[in-house]
């Protein structure tokens, strides 16, 4: 075959004289059809393998949302109380730890200085309670113990004389009550000195001091509580970000299920786009994508997708896969809602040999290309590798520049005229 004129008129042979009986196909011989029996002559041309670019994507389209939403609400441990002051508003950039709101503060400053009174006389009483008691202190102790003991003995000798006496005439009622009176001082003395010997003796014991370890350790908490509830008077964001809403108004009482703030990280934003059933197979968690919002059509953003939900839904009775794609948004251009569509690519290939795909059939599953060789048509094997759809790569089997034959049928109409030797030609036009 020989290529046509610039002008792109090509001669293509279709038919082969009915002396030679024969025609070449995938490199073997046929018996050739009767030209006339034909309705959709064949006609050929001839493509060179190139290098070059093969790209595919995939459409998709959805609305942006940012990676990070915080809903704001008062600490778990807030009792219902007034919004006195808001102090940011709507679209303002904010720092972590900056104030948004505040709730009336009134008697929980009194709250956490009794709780920090408290804390303190514990924490003293457990100090004495370590500190154990001087021999001296304990002796003394033990001594007074013991002097009660024999004043008590005394005193109830003393009783039991003058109840005789008085049982015989010989004391006065007076006399009695006294020795009575005696005797009951002397045993409150001695249950007094008792006592204190044993608090003397017990604060050594372990036990007692734990004990008063744990009361010191709920004081301490009932002390952070009160500061933590002071503190979370004011309301501050947890993260630097952009307010996206607020919830409240001054004067509305709020508590801890009250929402009082959305924050949010607007950089980078993320494209829930919906991708059809059909083309999930090609697309991959770290492709690139270029997408292009509604409100900035002139605008392209480089993206990339990170996330590819496994559960699909159904849309207008088609089923799509949500895919995130993570796309910068430095100045801010791009709002939570806004939306956008997205090409994801699913193919890039740089430098490649390449034909056109229509130059490539299959045959067994093995695919192969039919060159000229000695003129004549035959069928060769080659591998083959990603596709545009228009354009097939060449993995191995052609090198740069060889030439392919390409059939097709066509029914466009022909004029056939008798040549020398009786072979009938066909011209086509191929432009």
């Amino acid at each position: 075959m020989k290529r046509a004129s610039k002008a792109g008129i090509i001669i293509a042979v279709a038919v082969v004289a009915a002396g030679m009986g024969l025609f070449l196909f995938r490199g073997k011989i046929f018996p050739a059809a009767d030209p006339a029996a034909s309705k959709d002559p064949v006609s050929i041309s001839v493509v060179k393998v190139t290098r070059g670019d093969l790209n595919a994507s995939v459409a998709a389209s959805g609305q942006f949302q940012p990676n990070t939403i915080v809903t704001i609400r008062p600490d778990s441990n807030m009792p219902t109380r007034k919004i006195v002051k808001i102090d940011v508003v709507e679209g303002q950039r904010v720092r972590a730890g900056q104030p948004l709101a505040e709730i009336e503060s009134t008697g929980l400053d009194l709250t956490l200085k009794s709780d920090v009174a408290n804390l303190q006389s514990a924490k003293v009483k457990l100090d004495n309670l370590k500190a154990k008691p001087a021999d001296m202190d304990l002796a003394a102790a033990q001594a007074a113990l013991t002097q009660a003991q024999v004043t008590v003995a005394t005193q109830q000798e003393n009783y039991d004389n003058m109840k005789t006496l008085a049982e015989k005439g010989l004391a006065s009622k007076n006399q009695l009550s006294d020795a009575e009176r005696q005797l009951a001082s002397a045993k409150a003395t001695y249950d007094a000195s008792q006592l204190s010997y044993q608090n003397t003796k017990a604060q050594s014991q372990e036990d007692v001091i734990s004990a008063q370890e744990a009361v010191v350790a709920q004081a301490d908490y009932d002390m952070q509580m009160a500061k933590l509830i002071l503190d979370s008077a004011v309301i501050r964001s947890p993260m630097a970000g952009m307010v996206a809403e607020v919830l409240v108004n001054v004067g509305d009482l709020v508590s801890p299920s009250t929402a009082v703030a959305t924050v949010v990280n607007p950089d980078p934003m993320w494209l829930q786009a919906q991708v059809n059933e059909n083309d999930m197979s090609q697309v991959r968690v770290g492709q690139s994508a270029a997408v292009t919002p509604s409100s900035y059509p002139d605008l392209q953003f480089a993206g990339k997708v990170t996330q590819i939900d496994q559960h699909a839904q159904v849309v207008n009775n088609v089923s799509v896969f949500s895919t995130t794609i993570e796309v910068p948004n430095h100045d801010g251009k791009i709002l939570w809602g806004m939306n956008a569509d997205a090409e994801i690519s699913v193919l890039s290939l740089k430098n490649v040999l390449t034909l056109p795909a229509s130059a490539i059939k299959s045959n067994n599953g093995s695919p192969q290309v039919t060159i000229m060789d000695g003129g004549q048509l035959i069928s060769w094997d080659v591998q083959s590798g990603a596709t545009d759809g228009t354009r097939t790569q060449i993995v191995a089997g052609l090198d740069e520049g060889q030439e392919v034959v390409v059939q097709r049928k066509t029914s466009t109409r022909t004029t056939q005229q008798s040549g020398p030797g009786g072979m009938g030609q066909v011209f086509r036009v191929l432009r």
